[in-house]
């Protein structure tokens, strides 16, 4: 698959590419960035972990970072007309298996939008395994 730009310049947009971004973007500004930036007080006081946990802080917003790497790698391949199923499986272990740890613990009632964001990118990602033609249809 070639890419087809439109008269404005834009790249087509499909299915599994608006899920790839709405991921890379939501968790870049309010889990990679907060994780890397923010004063580890702060971070301790809204997560409910220990100050000390400054470094932890540090590399879970590091190990974030370096999945949304993996994320971004699709779009390589969705230009190139291959479904990314790759990155597919990497988002369903990471956002299946953080949405099922929030729920079994009881987590998601202090957190209640990042984890249905979390479900709900595991929800869209299975769609797109289970329908890969369609998801890779460009929008316009």
């Amino acid at each position: 698959m070639e890419w087809k730009f439109s008269p404005q310049g834009i790249p087509p947009m499909s299915f599994i590419a608006f899920v790839l971004v709405a991921k890379i973007l939501v968790t870049a500004i309010l889990i990679t960035v907060p994780f890397l930036f923010l004063p580890a007080a702060r971070l301790a006081n809204s997560t409910g972990a220990g100050v000390g946990g400054a470094t932890l802080f540090r590399l879970y917003g590091i190990a974030i970072a370096a999945l949304l790497v993996g994320y971004s790698s699709g779009f390589w391949l969705i230009a190139r007309g291959e479904f990314p199923w790759g990155v597919v499986a990497m988002g369903l272990v990471s956002n299946a298996g953080a949405a099922t740890v929030m729920f079994a613990s009881g987590a998601w009632r202090k957190a209640k939008p990042i984890t249905f964001f979390i479900a709900g990118i595991a929800l869209l990602l299975a769609g797109a395994a289970a329908i890969p033609q369609q998801a890779m249809h460009p929008f316009w």
